[in-house]
């Protein structure tokens, strides 16, 4: 392979997987409109709220929501179109009630904008008793999830922190777990309690049509019959095209507070970029690079990275023009190929680049970029140097 030399640095960062972020296709996992537990008495009204922000500052966003009914596919769903003005923030009180006129219903929402928006949901208990006062709310809020998010077939996502100390609601805590598909594709799930020592206790197969938004009330004796505290769980896309987002809510029983608990994902597949740094500092960054992961498998990867010469240095481009590898069993590859530099006219020098991987168990990659240089000449001649090792990290960024 040959490459046109040129003086380049790009660095690719992997960005945050975790967070509040604008987007055009977002899910609210938890709202309704309907009468809820009766816990000492008190008979639950639950509620959602939502806001939707335009940070643009410019340009008005049309949004379309969806509400997604629980328990069953939604391959048509019920839509309301709203617009929001450059700067301004929709407040959509009691939104299964007042704007799509439901009762007794409960479900998630899928949020699609014509531009960036950034959404938050409350999902709350509008009939909460409290000394000196006839009534007050008690509930949780939840971000909205871009879709890009949702894991898929070989990835998981773990919700940790979870209590059952009690049959139903006779204990102090109670937790939930919620899930939403976001493709409109079936998808078949492990959903796994783990104890706090990291000890499976068990595993329950669960299916969801697409779009399907579903919850399990109870979820740490549905897997096991079984109380506990400190439980994580482990919710595995095995089988389908489909993807999801999962997430958590802990109950105080004593006064039905529910708390949210976002999950940790663990992507296996997808696009990972991330930084090579530098072979003699590693805390100073060297290049960057890009991996495509899929179906257990390197299927390509780009990135560029300093080549050190005597008294100056070449910013080089590594990426091959098919570049795949076999992730083995143990979650390592190691692939390699060489590449010829030009100035358009002579060849500089050859260097054989070799990108070693090793994946953790949190997803993310991490390893080693080696390049073994010869054939330069002349003032070209200091390029070649043999077995510069430089670290590198990953992170995933995105589905494709």
């Amino acid at each position: 392979m040959r490459k046109i030399l040129a003086v380049l640095f790009v660095v690719m960062v992997a960005g945050s997987a975790l967070a509040t972020v604008p987007g055009t296709d977002l899910y609210v996992p938890a709202v309704g409109h309907g009468l809820g537990q009766v816990v000492d008495g008190v008979q639950a009204w639950w509620r959602g709220d939502v806001w939707v922000f335009n940070p643009s500052t410019t340009q008005p966003a049309t949004v379309d929501i969806f509400l997604l009914l629980r328990n069953q596919g939604n391959p048509n769903p019920a839509v309301r179109r709203i617009t929001v003005n450059a700067g301004e923030t929709r407040y959509l009180p009691d939104i299964v009630f007042n704007t799509f006129g439901l009762d007794n219903t409960y479900g998630g929402l899928r949020i699609v904008s014509s531009i960036s928006v950034v959404v938050s949901g409350r999902s709350y208990d509008a009939n909460v008793k409290v000394e000196r006062k006839s009534q007050g709310t008690a509930g949780q809020f939840f971000s909205g999830v871009p879709a890009a998010l949702a894991i898929g077939l070989g990835d998981a996502t773990d919700v940790i922190g979870l209590d059952q100390d009690g049959v139903q609601t006779s204990g102090t805590w109670r937790s939930n777990l919620a899930f939403v598909e976001t493709t409109g594709n079936p998808v078949d799930l492990t959903i796994s309690r783990i104890d706090s020592n990291g000890t499976q206790l068990g595993t329950i197969g669960y299916h969801l049509e697409g779009r399907q938004v579903s919850q399990i009330n109870y979820v740490i004796t549905s897997i096991v019959n079984t109380t506990g505290t400190n439980q994580r769980i482990r919710v595995a896309v095995t089988g389908g095209t489909g993807r999801v987002i999962a997430n958590a809510s802990r109950m105080d029983n004593r006064t039905g507070d529910p708390a949210t608990i976002e999950s940790v994902m663990v992507y296996m597949s997808g696009r990972f970029e991330g930084v090579v740094l530098d072979s003699s500092n590693s805390s100073r960054v060297d290049g960057g690079l890009q991996l495509q992961i899929s179906s257990g498998a390197l299927t390509n990867y780009s990135g560029v990275a300093g080549i050190p010469c005597l008294d100056f240095s070449y910013t080089t481009d590594f990426s091959p023009t098919s570049g795949s590898a076999t992730i083995n069993s143990n979650g390592t590859f190691s692939t390699s190929v060489s590449i010829s530099y030009t100035d358009g006219i002579n060849t500089l020098f050859t260097t054989n680049w070799t990108l070693s991987g090793a994946r953790a168990q949190d997803g993310t990659w991490s390893g080693t970029l080696q390049s073994d240089t010869s054939g330069g000449t002349g003032s070209n001649a200091s390029c070649n140097v043999l077995n510069v090792i430089r670290p590198w990290r990953a992170a995933w960024t995105g589905s494709s």
